[in-house]
């Protein structure tokens, strides 16, 4: 009966418990591991800032219906033709919403005379995607747009170290803002053979594109709330490390101590163990490093509740003691592994479970 009433209490609370014992369990949690985009942050973005390779800046919130310059056309229309022509994820909206308001007049290459013919997927290596294009006058070459992590956009472009350094600086600047930053780039392709690989293409780069991803207002209190009750968060994210500091510490996270995941891939298992004890953030980590850093914060005796969303997810969720699924964004592989789905992938209803104490949950 005591088990049905807290199902009941957590279900109020936006929270599904899939096995029964998690239901109480989950209060046992000495460290709390979560990503940020959707649980620390709405999941709600908007294209915010601009900016093309001569470092000329547009900022649309601030454009106060002003029709964007010419010269950022083609930035914001390959952004658009490497996002999928009917978007789920809120960064792809963010894109469409973007090109509705500035590219509405203006003929572009995302209209019905153009087709999608092929596409390149993000791969651990290459955190990058492309989409090939083809007109219907087959005498055109293919159309390729790309956008991804800057610094694989800069590879993909071949850019020089000079080049390299100015959008470092430019990639810097908007990330201390908080700003999810994406790299844009074009090419053209006459072959009838598609390459292996991106990199066999002759991508021009076009620019960056900033979003913002507002922090959920309930998250510094509930990151305070949690510290209180003596269990540590970690944020771990796949994000660019100076947008993940700026949103952790938004949030309230320490971020003194800081770890990448190009750190955690040259650590030993021992090393990574001793390097988790006092980090609280991670950033550009690849969903099979999620794994590695659960098991060594385990290895330290940590009790680990951790959420994910994803199909590369679904280890690390098994692996962690408490495994909390997002039940808005989440894939059916991350909630089939976890013992727990948080239904509105809000921060604030795992504090709900894991800090607080029985008669104020």
């Amino acid at each position: 009966m005591r088990t049905a009433m807290g199902a009941w209490r957590i279900s109020r609370a936006r929270v599904l418990t899939r096995r029964a014992a998690a239901i109480e369990a989950l209060g046992s949690a000495t460290v709390l591991c979560t990503d940020k985009t959707g649980t620390l942050t709405e999941n709600r973005m908007s294209v915010v800032e601009l900016r093309l390779k001569n470092g000329e800046i547009f900022r649309p919130r601030k454009a106060s219906g002003a029709k964007m310059p010419e010269d950022f056309h083609g930035l914001v229309e390959f952004g658009l033709l490497a996002s999928e022509r009917e978007p789920f994820d809120p960064m792809e909206r963010a894109f469409h919403d973007l090109a509705r308001e500035q590219l509405g007049e203006t003929e572009h290459l995302s209209g019905p005379q153009w087709k999608l013919v092929h596409t390149y997927g993000l791969r651990p290596g290459l955190l990058a995607m492309s989409h090939v294009w083809q007109s219907t006058d087959a005498r055109q070459d293919f159309v390729i747009a790309a956008k991804g992590a800057p610094e694989a956009i800069a590879d993909l472009c071949h850019l020089n170290a000079p080049d390299v350094a100015a959008l470092t600086r430019s990639m810097d600047a908007m990330a201390a803002e908080g700003l999810r930053v994406l790299g844009v780039a074009r090419a053209s392709f006459a072959g009838q053979t598609w390459p292996d690989s991106q990199h066999n293409f002759s991508f021009k780069f076009l620019g960056l594109i900033g979003l913002a991803d507002p922090l959920r207002p309930s998250v510094p209190d509930a990151v305070s709330e949690c510290r209180s009750a003596g269990i540590k968060v970690i944020m771990i994210t796949g994000d660019y490390p100076t947008t993940a500091r700026a949103i952790a510490r938004q949030a309230g996270f320490d971020t003194e101590d800081f770890v990448t995941g190009k750190e955690v891939e040259q650590l030993t298992n021992g090393e990574l163990a001793v390097r988790v004890r006092t980090a609280t953030v991670f950033a550009r980590i690849m969903p099979e490093q999620k794994l590695r850093v659960v098991n060594a914060l385990e290895a330290n005796g940590a009790i680990v509740a951790m959420t994910g969303d994803g199909v590369n997810d679904a280890p690390s969720l098994k692996s962690s003691a408490h495994g909390i699924a997002m039940g808005g964004r989440g894939t059916d592989v991350a909630r089939e592994a976890s013992s727990i789905v948080l239904l509105d992938d809000d921060f604030g209803s795992i504090v709900n479970r894991t800090a607080r104490p029985p008669h104020l949950r």
